[in-house]
């Protein structure tokens, strides 16, 4: 069975199994690793959105780092049975005392209706994740939801097999913005990696 290794942070180095689901990958280490240098290491306080969790590689990565909520949208049964028990066996696994535990939420269900749900709910993240199935169509419909649910100053960090920076036009305009603010870009393998933030609202 393949496994899921945490990095860094309170849960570093403790290994998760990965359902097995063909086409199920979590984010490489090294590219997880660069990823959270972006961010600084810390997550301290953050509302984090893990969307198209899969093996919660990058959800469970802000919640070892000090991420307050950690919310993963999976709708694949078998996926969301085994994020349930990583979540149970990390919660136990705990041991940071000047810090609470963090809030782990496993939602299981379409992105697309939780995006909309979590909008009209007036709910806030501080950093969505999205890493929707590889080559599909879900990234271009998936995008256009995000704006409600970030926190001013929110940040996005999306993986693809394409550069969505290529054409910066077109992606403020899926995002209906003007602008966005171009952070990161990595390319390992096939994935692009990209962190960026829409303008205050």
């Amino acid at each position: 069975m393949n496994k899921l290794r945490i990095i860094g942070g309170v849960w570093r180095r403790l290994q998760l199994p990965v359902a097995p689901v063909e086409g199920l990958r979590p984010t490489p280490d090294r590219v997880r690793e660069t990823v959270f240098n972006w961010l600084g290491q810390d997550c301290t306080g953050m509302d984090v959105l893990d969307l198209y969790a899969g093996t919660g590689a990058l959800g469970f990565e802000a919640a070892s780092r000090g991420a307050g909520r950690v919310v993963m949208v999976e709708q694949n049964r078998k996926v969301v049975a085994q994020l349930q028990e990583n979540r149970a066996y990390l919660l136990s696994k705990w041991t940071e005392t000047t810090v609470p535990k963090p809030a782990l939420v496993v939602d299981s269900g379409d992105v697309l209706a939780s995006l909309k749900r979590f909008a009209m709910a007036g709910a806030g993240f501080d950093l969505v994740a999205l890493d929707p199935p590889f080559r599909s169509e879900l990234m271009q419909v998936t995008l256009p939801l995000l704006k409600p649910v970030l926190k001013p100053g929110g940040l996005v960090y999306a993986e693809w097999h394409e550069n969505l920076f290529s054409d910066e036009a077109a992606l403020c305009k899926v995002l209906n913005v003007r602008e966005i603010e171009v952070l990161r870009h990595l390319k390992a393998g096939q994935v692009h990696a990209h962190l960026f933030a829409l303008p205050a609202l």
